[in-house]
């Protein structure tokens, strides 16, 4: 969630007044901050005269802005990376962003107590916590300076609009105003648990499991902390303040499962209101082991404390969690049936919260004059995610364009694809499907029940809904927005960031630092025939790629094709396809006019061979290609009038090659 400070509800204009007052409330808030420090460094004159010299120009700049003479976009910035509200009001930069906390009161007063909500990384999750927490989490805990102020966002200027003509709401108006004051009473009101299960490497060892579980405990036990910092333990119950003492301390033997669902407790039992929990990438622990699946400690501590907390828990007011996967609800807590699931298929109410409209986009461009960008470039790059029934831009990949003022893959280029890499080496089906997906000669479904139901109780089953990972991750979306009775969904490629990172998925089969040189040399090769620009970036690759991975003949035709798949867009790449009396391995037709020379390529692999007896294996896969009648398949060509046939033989990360031009005979059909 990128929320805008700048916006108002109906036509995403700022009042200048508005602009005016929140820039005066930053100078002076600065100028606040100088003039105490001078009283620290008396004896530090040339610092001192620095720091009045700094005030006088805030001074100056405050009174611009008084005459209105100072301009709101010499100092407005685009939030990237930013994840805690208050720093979007209140921080040292003035920023541009959406506001969405209009959507508070679908969390705060819904009938719904416990929210599952799944998005891709980097849609503003994080963000919408901070800002639930801002709002309605108590000033003495979360710091005063992140009680963040609502009256100037939207659910505060529509608060004051509708009651301002309360006499004349339409009964659907009234509806509104009631939830709004709802809303509204409960501000600052809540006791509030924040907690990220962020991690950088998911658990995979025994050891690295306690760890992460011990990192989790760490983290209850500093919330902990914060409270007892700041309550009278002598107005708790004893044992309720032994028990918060006990969490704060983080002891060996202090009973962790239901550590949250005590905690809420505890807070209830102070400040007479029900606990807010927010739990923040609840899932990462299994997000870079997809595999594998989560390991049993992670498992069973994750399941015993979220299901005490979320599960018939008197004390918790609402619970929200963030996520991308759905296995707290399949995995997890799959006794838990009271929670309200939001995803990419069925969005509900917060389908336009983790995104950007077409409108809202223009919007934060004309905050930056200077932008070098086009919304129409903007559009096509980073558009095109369906969502419920809106069109949605990513939030990530805007903000960086306007940050960086350049239009590239910002997302894409972050992300972590281990998994999907090596799915598609394993899997040379389905590195063919994603080919011919990313080409466009492809159609992909996945059933709705596979989105409902994507993770078993014990792993994560990767390999029968790679689609549907892909989808929960951001590489694809749905073509149309789904309803009830929607069966099927069809997939497709957003935007042209994720058209390149399709690209560089298939380009990743092929070992890092490898890549950009073999473009230079395949290319080379298609244009001139020269064969030894290609084994020069065969040979590059596998000198680079794993002995692990080069153990069958397969493995050198999975990196191959996606080597060529990578570098030729604008070729069909061809794999084992039928042809004469038999399936060709690789085969390569040019489909410009200009370019009339095809190649038909035979593999051979065998292990533990000298030199000598590799050369006669190389030729012994080009004389399958002519006894076989590859070629045959190029006839139907009319642009192609040559074609190289060539036979590549491995073993291990040696590579030799056999090849023959031979002219094509067009058919006469």
């Amino acid at each position: 969630m990128f929320c805008s400070r700048l916006t108002e509800s109906k036509d995403l204009h700022v009042s200048s007044m508005k602009t005016t007052k929140r820039v005066q409330h930053i100078l002076e808030k600065r100028l606040k901050n100088v003039r105490g420090k001078p009283k620290e460094l008396k004896k530090k004159g040339a610092k001192i005269r620095g720091m009045k010299s700094r005030g006088k120009r805030l001074k100056s700049e405050i009174r611009l802005v008084r005459e209105g003479k100072k301009k709101v976009t010499d100092s407005i910035h685009f939030p990237v990376g930013v994840e805690h509200f208050h720093r979007l009001q209140f921080g040292k930069e003035q920023y541009s962003f959406i506001d969405r906390s209009l959507y508070l009161k679908d969390v705060l007063v819904s009938g719904v107590t416990n929210f599952l909500i799944l998005r891709p990384r980097r849609t503003g999750k994080s963000l919408f916590l901070h800002m639930i927490e801002s709002f309605a989490g108590i000033p003495e805990y979360i710091g005063e300076e992140r009680s963040a102020q609502f009256g100037s966002l939207e659910i505060g200027v529509r608060v004051k609009e509708l009651r301002a003509r309360q006499e004349t709401l339409s009964h659907k108006e009234k509806v509104e105003l009631e939830d709004l004051n709802r809303t509204w009473s409960t501000r600052s009101a809540h006791p509030t648990i924040f907690l990220s299960f962020d991690t950088a490497k998911a658990p995979s060892t025994k050891t690295e499991a306690k760890s992460y579980v011990a990192d989790i405990k760490t983290r209850i036990s500093q919330v902990a902390d914060s409270y007892r910092r700041i309550i009278n333990l002598h107005k708790l119950p004893p044992m309720l303040a032994e028990r918060l003492v006990e969490i704060s301390t983080n002891k060996k033997e202090c009973y962790w499962r239901t550590s949250l669902r005590d905690m809420c407790q505890i807070l209830k039992a102070y400040y007479g209101k029900d606990t807010i929990l927010l739990i923040d990438e609840y899932d990462s622990c299994l997000n870079f082991n997809i595999r594998g699946g989560m390991h049993a400690i992670v498992k069973i501590f994750l399941a015993s404390l979220l299901t005490s907390a979320l599960k018939d828990n008197a004390y918790l007011y609402k619970s929200v969690v963030m996520g991308g996967s759905r296995f707290i609800k399949n995995g997890l807590l799959s006794g838990l049936n009271n929670i309200d699931v939001s995803d990419v298929v069925n969005p509900g109410v917060f389908a336009p919260v983790f995104g950007f409209s077409d409108d809202e986009v223009q919007f934060l461009i004309k905050q930056k004059p200077e932008c070098n960008v086009r919304l129409s470039e903007m559009r096509e790059m980073y558009c095109g995610y369906v969502v419920g029934n809106a069109i949605l831009y990513n939030p990530w990949s805007v903000m960086s364009c306007l940050h960086r003022n350049q239009l590239r893959p910002f997302w894409s280029s972050s992300a972590c694809t281990n998994c999907i890499l090596k799915k598609l080496r394993d899997d040379f089906d389905t590195l063919l499907e994603v080919a011919a997906f990313w080409k466009g000669e492809a159609k992909i479904t996945i059933e709705v029940d596979q989105v409902d139901a994507v993770y078993d109780d014990d792993q994560i089953i990767f390999e029968d809904f790679f689609w549907v990972s892909l989808l929960q991750a951001g590489y694809v979306t749905v073509a149309e927005s789904c309803d009830d009775n929607t069966q099927d969904i069809e997939l497709k490629i957003p935007n042209g960031e994720m058209l390149r990172a399709f690209r560089n998925l298939l380009s990743g089969l092929a070992p890092s630092g490898k890549r950009s040189g073999c473009t230079k040399s395949v290319r080379a090769f298609v244009s001139s025939g020269n064969v030894d620009d290609l084994v020069l970036s065969v040979k590059k690759i596998i000198l680079a790629a794993s002995s692990k991975n080069l153990t069958l003949e397969q493995s050198y035709h999975n990196i191959l094709f996606g080597m060529l798949y990578a570098t030729l867009p604008d070729w069909i790449v061809s794999s084992e396809g039928e042809s004469g009396h038999g399936f060709f391995d690789l085969c390569l037709i040019p489909t410009q006019k200009t370019q009339k020379m095809a190649v038909i390529i035979e593999l051979k692999h065998q292990k533990n061979i000298d030199d000598e007896e590799l050369e006669l294996l190389a030729e012994k896969a080009l004389k399958q290609i002519n006894d076989k009648k590859y070629t045959n398949i190029l006839q139907q060509y009319a642009n192609v009038s040559t074609v190289l046939c060539l036979g590549l033989a491995f073993s291990k990360k040696k590579v030799k090659f056999s090849f023959q031009h031979e002219n094509v005979q067009l058919s006469n059909d």
